[in-house]
């Protein structure tokens, strides 16, 4: 079992520091200011020598809760010597304890269910020194640190539980949480919107981007020609890949997933996704660690502790004192004799408080109080770190948890679809450019070249035809003057 008085166990201030800005006190302070007499925590004692050894009627009867204008009152019996071992027939007398509570006023004794009172006190009447209240000056006492960490505590977690999840202005007990410590889970909201929009605006300008891609200045559109434009349409080339690939990493697998935040918000990229499940980690541990102080609240008054342990100190005494005494009858002797009842020691007597089978110690000295007080603060802190301090560290595992699940969303840089460098873009610009005048100059070459081709053809069919009419003429004339020859020849 952990040491109570082990502050690096103390998981449940750091997590409710964690999960709420509202800085606990530490465990090993709570009691400082918080102290009666001779350094004894949580109580005052004060001493009354009742009388004896004389018998005296009622002086058992009257004890406990709220008797004799105090909190609490054990009679006890002691030898004048004060021994601790005590032989059968020593002469008894009667001592009462005075017991004041220092943070409880109510009526019934304490118990979970009460709320202990935030406040500074200065007593009139108790000294802070010695067993008789006659030593010392007056005494002091405060129990801000110990209801901060009591009910302190619960209300910051009440408070970030519930809407708007958030501690900023939260002041409890006089203390607030400061502003650069506060917690608002719906900045978590915020960050998450925030990589929503992001890849938002990467989706819609990848389309616009696109659009110009492909449409205004893609492929055949000679307004871009020219190395200047060539660049510039390779960079809105590059752009639209680029802006089209940050959108699919942000969104990362599941990309179609979506998650809805504490306050109702739905989001859908892969960091907002991350950071609504650790959102909702954050929320669901600070609702265990008040469900936690819930269950343990029937423990949470140290003062139940220290009353459960004086109530057992005062009914053992039944067994180890007032049940061990005998009444011894004795005469004055004389004439005029008279008879005293005198309480005296039997075997067993024992002058020691044994609380649950242990001695702490003789009722007269004050560091028998002090020993019951110390002890039952230990058993508080044991049942704050048993209760508190196990879920706190069951918070702080899955906080951390969630953490470490959230950095993977964020782990992977942002790369580029596209990571031509700009002289690339502009070398393969020039080389293009270059590849189309030198096409260009083919064509035109060979453009030529069929031109003069077909000219050349054109001129020697032209050539030809007209040789072939100048024979066909000469043909005819021939044929011409052979006809008029005949003729000339028959009219003869």
């Amino acid at each position: 079992m952990a040491n109570p008085e082990d502050n690096n166990n103390d998981n449940w201030k750091k997590a409710v520091d964690l999960l709420t800005g509202y800085v606990l006190p530490e465990r090993k302070t709570l009691f400082d200011d918080l102290k009666g007499n001779d350094g004894i925590p949580l109580m005052h004692v004060r001493l009354d020598k009742h009388g004896g050894p004389e018998y005296a009627s009622g002086f058992l009867s009257s004890s406990g809760w709220k008797t004799h204008n105090t909190d609490y009152t054990i009679p006890f019996y002691r030898p004048s010597d004060d021994s601790q071992d005590v032989s059968p027939g020593k002469y008894l007398y009667r001592y009462r304890a005075h017991i004041t509570f220092l943070a409880s006023g109510q009526a019934l004794p304490p118990s979970g269910d009460d709320v202990i009172p935030d406040y500074t006190k200065t007593s009139e009447r108790l000294k802070d020194k010695g067993g008789w209240n006659k030593e010392g000056e007056k005494l002091d006492w405060n129990t801000n640190a110990l209801v901060r960490y009591v009910y302190g505590a619960k209300d910051a977690l009440s408070q970030i539980t519930m809407w708007p999840y958030s501690t900023h202005g939260f002041k409890n007990r006089g203390y607030p949480v400061n502003d650069a410590d506060y917690v608002d889970l719906r900045t978590f909201t915020e960050a998450a919107k925030a990589f929503d929009r992001v890849v938002k605006f990467f989706e819609d300008s990848a389309g616009t981007v696109g659009k110009w891609d492909t449409e205004d200045i893609g492929e055949g559109s000679d307004s871009w020609d020219g190395t200047s434009a060539a660049i510039f349409k390779q960079l809105i080339h590059k752009l639209a890949r680029n802006y089209e690939g940050y959108a699919d990493q942000l969104n990362g697998k599941g990309g179609d997933s979506s998650a809805v935040t504490v306050d109702g918000v739905t989001v859908t990229s892969e960091p907002a996704r991350a950071l609504a499940e650790a959102q909702g980690v954050l929320l669901a541990q600070a609702q265990k660690l008040y469900d936690a102080w819930e269950a343990w609240k029937a423990e949470s008054n140290p003062q139940r502790w220290l009353y459960d342990m004086l109530q057992n100190a005062r009914l053992t005494l039944f067994d180890t004192q007032y049940d061990k005494t005998d009444i011894e009858t004795v005469s004055s002797g004389g004439p005029y004799a008279t008879w005293h009842n005198y309480v005296v020691s039997t075997t067993g007597f024992q002058n020691d408080i044994v609380i649950e089978g242990k001695s702490y110690g003789k009722p007269s000295e004050m560091t028998t109080w002090k020993a019951i007080a110390d002890e039952a603060v230990r058993r508080w802190e044991q049942s704050v770190q048993d209760w508190l301090s196990t879920a706190g560290a069951e918070a702080i595992v899955d906080i951390h948890k969630a953490f470490k699940a959230a950095e993977k969303a964020f782990d992977t840089s942002i790369t580029d679809k596209d990571d031509r460098p700009l002289s690339e873009i502009s070398a393969e610009a020039e080389a293009d450019a270059e590849k189309k005048k030198a096409a260009a100059e083919a064509a035109a070459a060979k453009a030529e070249a069929e031109k003069e081709k077909a000219e050349a053809k054109a001129e020697a069919e032209r050539e030809k035809a007209e040789a072939k009419a100048e024979r066909d003429r000469e043909k005819a004339e021939a044929e011409k003057e052979k006809a008029e020859a005949k003729a000339e020849a028959e009219r003869e």
